[in-house]
């Protein structure tokens, strides 16, 4: 049981030391860093390249939207895989079962939620 107990001990330990490190690195970096702001250094900077002219209208929020919705709907797919692989290996196969449809209902509901919001309309 000891062994347990030093080793939990041993990892606080090290979290400790790595927030005391990163602490007193920015506080030193506050402290001396240089601070003077001008308007050349305060405009956006993007690959090196200066903006030539504004753009003619905002970027459309469409584009972020599917992106996010990629990224919700493409994790089922890999909580998916580690699960059925242990599916049916595991004596709690009930259990996980249980849980792989409730993740799947969580999942639908969200799915018909942004159905519903009219986010699958691909045309603007």
């Amino acid at each position: 049981m000891q062994d347990i107990g030093l080793s939990y001990g041993s990892i606080g330990i090290m979290i400790g030391v790595a927030a005391f490190v990163a602490a007193v690195i920015l506080g030193l970096s506050f402290v001396f860093g240089p601070r003077n702001p001008n308007p050349h250094k305060l405009q956006p900077y993007e690959c090196g390249i200066e903006d030539l002219q504004p753009l003619p209208r905002r970027f459309p929020v469409k584009f972020l939207q599917v992106a996010m919705l990629f990224l919700i709907f493409d994790v089922e797919a890999v909580a998916f895989y580690p699960l059925a692989t242990i599916l049916g290996k595991s004596a709690q196969f009930v259990f996980l079962l249980g849980e792989l449809l409730v993740f799947v209902a969580l999942l639908l509901v969200g799915y018909f939620y942004v159905w519903k919001k009219g986010a699958f309309h691909w045309t603007s």
